[in-house]
């Protein structure tokens, strides 16, 4: 037997108090062997104090409180368990101190672009990629244009149940959607930590996997709103300032903001419920990240995945961040009606109005030498939604930071992009999208690492 007192049990072990008395418990599985009245050595696990001083136990750990000193009854496996506890401290305290070193974080990203450049060789010398376009083929075109005569003939009902049949098309593809579900996978799991969730039977990841797949299904009302503004409202793309503005604005913000905000509700009441600011900017956010998925699937099939990187940096957290906003506004409003269900009104309104500008800058001729501005909504957008996420976080560290989940992220698709556009198109032409989209994009990743919580940017 063994008497020592809190600070030298601290100092014998290296491990905190209440670290072993977590781990015993766990070891035991008898919490209420701890009980601070005792005056002698408890019984643990069925096995007694005799039977311990007798050696019948090599697997035993007893210990009871006594005048602020620990009764301690050790054999080699409590030292190993004591070890392992230690061990696991300092894995966490390793991981904290390394993923805030800009010394680790530069060799991790170097460290995943040059894996992504190796794989990419091999897929070029296995694939043996030719000059080959994925063009649609004619039976590739035949669900829209079906949806399209359906629009034309105003049979909106019909319209909308053909929809998903045309919207399948965009998964003809194995490669560009396998690159749409990593970008969106990274910023789940960006999103996911953010949360500071607390274990598994915290509610909110199941919910944030739910916000993700109603965010994919937000296409459909989305799309289902391109074809009733074309065709019922005569609201049509146009080269020109203010129809191109209209269009825009009152045409891809609104319907997509809406669709976005429509296939959230259902999870409302549970965000209600949870009372949690945070979980309501994140879970929004989700939906975000899942209509960017099936977006980007879309336009990785156009692009040929060229545009990975550039939508990973701005699309996705785009949607994520107008959609977050929106979210939170929306469940502050029904928390408390008076004060914030005008506010809810008039951030919905400047995200439909940012989002259309957004788009507008570049997709209107006459706006396009006014292209910075984009950069400008864009970095105001997420601004504010980092400011949201700053304020609702509690002030505790995270084991891996936050930087160096971003920054993985950006690594990964970089280097699966990479992969793909060699496999497809060779190694010298995706080695040129890869060197020309990080020098560009270089702005975006800064913008981020300096919104980051915990952020090592300070200029």
């Amino acid at each position: 037997m063994q008497r020592i007192n809190r600070d030298a049990a601290e100092r014998m072990y290296a491990v905190p108090r209440h670290y072993i008395r977590s781990a015993v418990s766990q070891e035991t599985g008898n919490p209420g062997s701890f009980d601070p009245l005792a005056q002698e050595a408890t019984v643990v696990g069925g096995v007694s104090d005799g039977d311990l001083r007798r050696g019948r136990s090599t697997a035993c750990i007893t210990i009871a409180v006594e005048d602020d000193s620990y009764i301690c009854y050790t054999d080699g496996r409590l030292r190993l368990l004591l070890l392992l506890v230690n061990a696991g401290m300092n894995w966490r305290s390793t991981l904290q101190a390394k993923t805030r070193q800009p010394k680790f974080l530069w060799r991790m990203v170097l460290g995943i672009i040059a894996t992504g450049i190796l794989a990419g060789y091999a897929a070029q010398l296995i694939y043996q990629p030719a000059d080959r376009g994925e063009s649609k083929s004619s039976e590739e075109l035949e669900p829209f244009e079906a949806v399209q005569d359906l629009a034309m003939q105003g049979k909106w009902s019909q319209l909308w149940w053909a929809i998903p049949k045309a919207e399948w098309q965009r998964l003809k593809y194995p490669g560009v959607v396998a690159l749409a579900v990593l970008a969106g996978c990274c910023w789940l799991i960006f999103t996911l930590q953010a949360m500071q969730l607390r274990g598994w039977r915290d509610p909110k990841p199941w919910l944030a996997l739910a916000g993700v797949c109603l965010g994919v299904l937000s296409i459909w009302p989305a799309a289902f709103f391109v074809f009733w503004q074309t065709f019922g409202w005569g609201l049509e793309e146009s080269a020109s300032l203010i129809p191109g503005l209209r269009y825009y604005v009152f045409g891809v913000g609104l319907r997509e903001e809406l669709s976005k905000l429509l296939c959230l509700m259902p999870l409302m009441p549970l965000l209600v419920r949870l009372r949690s600011e945070l979980a309501a900017l994140l879970i929004s956010a989700c939906v975000g990240i899942g209509f960017a998925v099936e977006e980007n699937a879309g336009y990785f099939t156009g692009s040929g995945g060229f545009d990975a990187m550039g939508r990973y940096l701005t699309a996705n957290p785009a949607h994520m961040t107008f959609t977050g906003l929106a979210g939170l506004a929306v469940y502050r409003a029904i928390r408390n009606p008076r004060d914030w269900g005008p506010q809810a009104l008039a951030t919905f309104g400047l995200i439909v109005f940012a989002h259309g500008l957004y788009d507008a800058f570049i997709g209107v001729p006459a706006l396009a030498e006014y292209s910075l501005v984009t950069t400008i909504i864009f970095a105001g957008v997420v601004y504010q939604f980092f400011r949201e996420l700053r304020d609702a976080r509690e002030r505790r560290p995270d084991t891996i930071s936050l930087t160096a989940n971003f920054l993985c992220g950006v690594s990964l698709v970089t280097a699966a992009a990479f992969v793909y556009l060699s496999a497809t198109v060779g190694c010298s032409t995706a080695f040129d999208f890869l060197a020309q989209g990080v020098l560009g994009l270089a702005v975006m990743v800064y913008l981020f690492l300096r919104e980051m919580p915990e952020s090592l940017i300070s200029v």
